[in-house]
């Protein structure tokens, strides 16, 4: 079975993979930032949890030593860790801007880079990179997000081909729309500043995050989607997961930029603010 470090597992797609990869009979290290505010749900032998800040240069060093010493080495790494920044990118803190790329990105580029030389060393190792719809699909109000989740994309394709021949897979998985604590947490943001000229276009957004509470697909399916990765012969680059990304990416490639455009306006009813409308119009 595998030596597994995955990020990000104090909740959602990372605690359910932790668990379906142990309940597999993998040896599972699961980081977390703040181990003391977390609760796992389940606690299996084989998954040790580690407090782990991706962001944090010396606890990233301090971790693979760790999973080197006490596993003797690390097949698999799942860059799991993220975070969500809603906003108008006008409007949006400069430090939420980094906060944000440090940790979807320069984040699981760092721990990568912490990984490669070991992975070279046994000849074999694996890369999953939690990307996400919105690396395609730059919806208003999504901006960093969308940035940060390309970024890791494109550097994950270069990797691809930098670490082939040293028998290193790297991979991409893009989910769509899930049921996690995700959406709430971005149902719970506000709506700019005062006097933000984006006001109205955030309040519409906040009602549609708000009302799409609940929905999505269950993230069990990506938990099993990354332990399946784990066991199979060979990876594919790009991994879309669930109802809503699978059609979106089919659809896009059927689009030129004027019907991308209207489709991107349609995903969250947008086009009234892009024709400089004061609200959205009830069809009804």
């Amino acid at each position: 079975m595998g030596r597994v470090l995955i990020t990000g597992c104090s909740s959602g797609f990372g605690q359910l993979a932790a668990d379906e990869l142990a309940r597999r009979g993998h040896q599972v290290f699961a980081g977390l930032r703040q181990p003391r505010r977390a609760a796992p749900a389940r606690a299996h032998a084989s998954i040790r949890w580690v407090e782990l800040d991706v962001t944090d240069a010396a606890a990233i060093d301090r971790v693979v030593a760790q999973m080197v010493s006490q596993a003797g080495g690390i097949d698999m790494l799942v860059n799991n860790a993220g975070i969500a920044a809603p906003g108008a990118l006008e409007d949006l803190d400069v430090d939420v801007l980094h906060e944000a790329m440090a940790t979807n990105f320069f984040g699981a580029l760092r721990l990568t880079r912490a990984v490669l030389p070991i992975m070279r060393a046994q000849g074999a190792g694996r890369i999953l990179m939690m990307s996400s719809l919105s690396a395609q699909v730059g919806l208003p109000g999504e901006g960093i997000y969308a940035a940060s989740k390309a970024a890791l994309a494109a550097a994950a394709e270069s990797l691809r081909f930098e670490v082939d021949r040293f028998g290193i897979q790297v991979c991409l998985i893009e989910p769509g729309a899930f049921a996690t604590g995700m959406p709430e947490r971005i149902a719970a943001a506000g709506t700019g500043p005062a006097g933000s000229p984006y006001r109205p276009l955030l309040e519409h957004l906040l009602e549609r995050a708000r009302s799409a509470l609940g929905s999505g697909d269950d993230p069990q399916r990506v938990a099993d989607l990354i332990a399946d990765l784990a066991e199979a012969s060979e990876l594919q680059f790009r991994y879309p997961v669930g109802q809503q990304a699978e059609q979106v990416v089919a659809a896009l490639k059927e689009l030129d930029e004027a019907a991308r455009a209207r489709f991107i306006q349609s995903v969250n009813d947008t086009r009234w603010w892009s024709n400089g409308e004061d609200e959205a119009q009830d069809d009804a």
